[in-house]
């Protein structure tokens, strides 16, 4: 008798628990879509955050930090499909009701895709393939805005691309751009490469100098729109994490870089960091930590590098 009170109490409780899970379940699906600057989501301040949990969950996220428009009103970011070792690059926007939910973009799915990267006047993506007609395995791509959207993908051409693979592009407001590349003598393989613009031109490709490419992994480059600085992950000595910490190194009026900073341990904390990015509007760093086995998304105020140009 005891035994049957026992199992129909057991029961019961389960079925409580199923209906409240069901619940909860069905107020996640109707929720109201995020209204809002940067998703809705409140100010970090000077301590790093992690951004959107709830609507970019980390599953997948790899390769990219979240890259918005100059207006606030789209984003693009890219994740792994690990069945296919492919990467997509997915797409937000927002609208009088709130941000849609996150897609694929019109230009992305079918390829390998990752490293989105707006210009600063918004008025294309760069990012990262591997697909047909490029020049090497991976190319620097980028669509440009229009009526209806955006455009079909379009190669950047040689240079900056070679017969190696380029990846990792961060645009300034001349056209001219940071990337990563094939470099020997150095750990990954990979260096920090610049390619100036002019026109529809782009002037043969120059490495870093050394005070950026070491012979550690020098990687995962964000240049400012004005030039003025260049932030970076390197595995050089010093770094907290098991692979790179992040840096900043300032222009200097000779137009050399300067020695790069490194970030203090809010943002090096342990965890490998890479893809860090300022907002357009100036006011947040983004960037990928290594989190809980997967990669995640952080921001955090800009500020915090206004005290490391003093240092520098």
């Amino acid at each position: 008798m005891r035994k049957n009170y026992r199992q129909r109490l057991l029961c019961c409780t389960l079925f409580v628990l199923a209906l409240l899970a069901s619940a909860a379940i069905g107020q996640s699906a109707g929720a109201p879509p995020p209204i809002g600057p940067y998703l809705g989501q409140s100010n970090p301040g000077i301590v790093p955050a992690q951004f959107a949990p709830e609507l970019l969950p980390v599953d997948g996220i790899q390769h990219c930090s979240p890259t918005f428009s100059p207006d606030g009103n789209e984003v693009f970011w890219s994740v792994i499909i690990r069945e296919q070792r492919r990467g997509q690059i997915m797409h937000m926007k927002a609208t009088a009701t709130g941000w849609t939910e996150p897609s694929v973009a019109s230009f992305s799915g079918t390829h390998n895709d990752v490293n989105p990267c707006f210009s600063p006047d918004g008025s294309r993506v760069y990012f990262t393939s591997v697909r047909p007609d490029g020049h090497g395995r991976a190319d620097i791509w980028y669509v440009t805005r229009t009526e209806n959207g955006w455009s079909d993908p379009i190669n950047l051409g040689s240079p900056p691309n070679d017969e190696s693979s380029e990846a990792q592009p961060s645009v300034a407001a001349d056209g001219s751009l940071v990337f990563v590349s094939a470099m020997d003598s150095v750990e990954w393989n990979r260096g920090i490469y610049w390619c100036r613009r002019s026109g529809e031109v782009y002037a043969a490709r120059i490495a870093l100098p050394a005070v950026i490419n070491t012979p550690d992994a020098d990687t995962y480059p964000f240049i400012a729109p004005d030039q003025s600085y260049l932030l970076f992950c390197s595995g050089r000595p010093g770094r907290n994490s098991t692979e790179t910490d992040l840096y900043i190194a300032y222009r200097l009026d000779s137009g050399e870089w300067g020695v790069p900073v490194q970030l203090g341990p809010e943002i090096n904390n342990g965890s490998s960091v890479s893809f860090p990015r300022v907002t357009p509007d100036g006011k947040y760093l983004f960037f990928n930590r290594f989190y809980n086995e997967d990669d995640a998304f952080f921001w955090v105020e800009a500020s915090i590098l206004d005290s490391l140009r003093l240092v520098h």
